[in-house]
């Protein structure tokens, strides 16, 4: 096993075989702020990624064994990737070149349901604008001063204009997350994190160049400079629809997760809410269809990177939690941290494990999705370039404030 992969220190890779094909499983293990069911204010397991990292691990024993006792040919590799809740470990493994090698990768993720889904994601830029101006005492010397919360407050109305007339599906969010110390100061640094969203990339790369043309102007209006940082790009996720339906099959085979009286019970009486159903039943997979309209949903994922480095299974989606239970939530976090959470990992864990033995023995498989992989490329015209974290230059058109040298009376 090799661990502190890409320079990040939580990641790692542990493979077992040698030679071609290579098949990656991609694990997640982190967790939310604030969302521990035992214990306020501490993180806790709002997505399920205790059981996602834990099914692929499993599913990496399991296939191991598997090639050793019938003498499977190939290697089986997994990717402990942190921080996908922020669209950061794949993004930086993947601008290091650590999935390159693959022949494909399998991605899953506990749900509410049991499918394998081929629709894709958002591809999500994650920027931090950074205002600089000149502070002075607000009462007294404001003309002195030039204020960066002014630009970025400026900025942030700019965005909202550019709302309008943005193509319908594209997304933008931002907090201002500094504006200034004290109300009798004018700010001399204020500080907003963007996130912009689009399913199409060309879309993506006007929408992400708008944004920050936005931030010069205002930061030209205001007399203030502005510095622009990537902290991180994600692309959209690049279905397969061949690996997706490979993976259902073998979800087939292995039936849903089913669950007792109690953990029903439990679903209706022991949340924040009643909830009615414990899917234990399978949904045939549905996606976006290669040369047809966008399919996905409009959140993002770091595995879009990956997607577009390989063929990578669309996701494998397991009951962990009752129906409607929203992501993100304590609700989500109690139910992963039991039976109903355990027993949906277990069927990911063997349709994962059955689904790289296919490909590891099934090179038809395989060819399929790549031939699928390079054709859905070649239809949206699109070469991939990873969005590592980088300082956004642009030419300096910084207007200096003018020098004013009347005096008034101080004051607080």
């Amino acid at each position: 096993m090799t661990s502190g992969v890409a320079n990040l220190p939580t990641s790692f890779i542990a493979e077992w075989g040698s030679g071609k094909p290579i098949i990656g499983v991609l694990a997640e293990y982190d967790a939310l702020p604030g969302l521990s069911p035992v214990k306020e204010g501490a993180p806790g397991h709002g997505c399920g990624h205790n059981l996602l990292g834990t099914a692929s691990v499993y599913a990496g024993i399991a296939v191991k064994k598997a090639m050793e006792r019938s003498g499977i040919k190939g290697t089986i590799r997994v990717y402990g990737c942190p921080a996908e809740e922020i669209l950061y470990g794949k993004v930086i493994m993947a601008a290091a070149g650590v999935f390159n090698d693959l022949d494909a990768a399998i991605q899953w993720h506990p749900w509410d349901s049991n499918t394998v889904s081929y629709g894709s994601a958002n591809a999500l830029d994650n920027k931090i604008y950074r205002f600089h101006g000149k502070a002075a005492h607000a009462g007294a010397y404001p003309w002195e001063g030039r204020s960066a919360l002014d630009a970025a407050m400026l900025f942030t109305e700019a965005i909202e204009r550019i709302r309008e007339h943005m193509w319908e599906k594209d997304r933008i969010h931002y907090v201002i997350t500094k504006g200034g110390k004290a109300p009798n100061i004018v700010p001399d640094y204020a500080e907003v994190w963007v996130f912009v969203r689009s399913p199409d990339m060309r879309h993506f790369m006007e929408l992400t160049r708008w944004v920050d043309a936005a931030a010069i102007g205002a930061s030209l209006a205001t007399q203030t400079t502005v510095e622009i940082e990537r902290k991180v790009g994600t692309h959209i996720l690049l279905p397969n629809k061949t690996l997706s339906l490979a993976a259902y099959k073998n979800m087939e085979i292995v039936g849903p997760p089913k669950f007792t009286d109690e953990e029903k019970r439990f679903i209706k009486e022991k949340l924040s809410r009643p909830y009615e159903v414990l899917d234990e039943s399978l949904t045939p997979p549905r996606g976006w269809e290669v040369g047809g309209e966008w399919v996905g949903i409009t959140g993002s994922t770091d595995v879009g990177d990956v997607s577009w480095i390989i063929p990578t299974t669309g996701m494998i989606m397991t009951t962990c939690v009752a129906k409607e239970t929203p992501a993100h939530s304590i609700d989500w976090a109690k139910q992963v941290g039991m039976s109903i959470g355990h027993k949906g990992m277990l069927v990911a864990t063997k349709v994962i494990a059955l689904t790289a033995l296919d490909l590891l023995s099934k090179p038809e498989i395989l060819k399929s999705a790549w031939d699928e992989f390079e054709k859905r490329k070649k239809i949206l015209k699109w070469e991939y370039k990873s969005l590592v974290p980088a300082k956004i230059e642009y030419p300096k058109y910084t207007l200096e404030a003018k020098e004013v040298p009347l005096k008034t009376s101080g004051g607080s």
